[in-house]
């Protein structure tokens, strides 16, 4: 009523801020947002204000005003997936909602209890940057092609403070289709004799690997398989980042400390699946497993 009042005797911009002990730029905005066919009228300025407050209400009880997208969210949280996986599942089935949204009604109902990285927080470091001397003319990570389908994998081992036994764990960069395989021990042949079961059929073009002692045999391994191999450089392992994630999200299904070798194949089963039937984000809300599909048909 005031700002109205004012402009009707003459007042600019800046006297009306003065005059009410406001910034210019929030009478500019009030100006600007709050016309009806280009004149200002107190009345319409309050409705106007009254449903951008009323909807911006709504929207934060969104997901409690919606039984569908509340038990979605109640479910889904206790599967281990993040708000912003929900959202987009949920925009998928067409029932649109936001994470931030999604963020709200878990602060609300105390549920951050359920959020991955808020239970397996990692503290961040400087990355170990010592280059090591190039060994047995092998090739680094710089000179990977570019990664335009699948057939392009990082691997990994997960391994047990308590005997022999590990993971090999293989993910495709383009899909994110996990496999994971346990091995009795980490020598050469047996190793061999995995990626060859892990990738039978498969059309493979590259692979990624640390400079693990396993790997000391890595021409035979390109050979065997046909494939080119490349290596993150010495003492980061960090640059092959997707399977040391991958690594992270399997440790929710096999812990640390934990003997590998009492862990049944119906929890790697488990573990498989929740990675390969999880929908990500960087495809799209699709799971690893739809992608994968549509590559191989491809």
């Amino acid at each position: 009523m005031e700002i109205a009042s004012l402009r009707t005797i003459g007042f600019g911009l800046r006297q009306i801020a003065r005059y009410l002990g406001r910034s210019p730029n929030t009478i500019s905005r009030e100006l600007r947002e709050k016309k009806v066919k280009g004149a200002y009228t107190p009345k319409k300025a309050q409705l106007k204000t009254y449903l951008r407050r009323y909807h911006a209400k709504r929207n934060c009880m969104k997901i409690a005003l919606d039984p569908w997208l509340m038990g979605l969210v109640f479910k889904k949280l206790q599967k281990g997936w993040s708000p912003e996986r929900i959202a987009g599942f949920g925009t998928l089935q067409g029932h649109p909602v936001s994470k931030s949204a999604v963020y709200r009604f878990v602060g609300s109902r105390c549920l951050e209890r359920f959020l991955f990285w808020k239970r397996y927080r990692k503290r961040g470091g400087r990355k170990n940057k010592k280059k090591g001397k190039p060994l047995d003319k092998r090739k680094y990570i710089e000179e990977r092609p570019f990664l335009e389908n699948s057939g392009h994998l990082e691997a990994d081992f997960i391994v047990s403070a308590h005997n022999s036994v590990c993971l090999l764990v293989v993910v495709d960069r383009y899909t994110r289709y996990t496999r994971i395989k346990r091995l009795p021990n980490r020598k050469h042949g047996t190793v061999l004799h995995a990626f060859e079961e892990l990738l039978f059929g498969l059309n493979i073009q590259t692979i990624t690997l640390d400079n693990d002692i396993s790997f000391n045999h890595w021409k035979e391994l390109q050979k065997k398989l046909d494939v080119d191999i490349y290596f993150t450089h010495p003492y980061s392992a960090w640059e092959k980042g997707l399977v040391e994630n991958t690594n992270r999200w399997i440790r929710l299904f096999v812990p640390k400390r934990v003997d590998i070798q009492t862990i049944n194949e119906e929890t790697l089963k488990q573990a498989k699946q929740y990675l390969n039937e999880i929908p990500r984000q960087c495809l799209g809300y699709r799971t690893a497993k739809e992608v994968q599909l549509i590559a191989e048909v491809s």
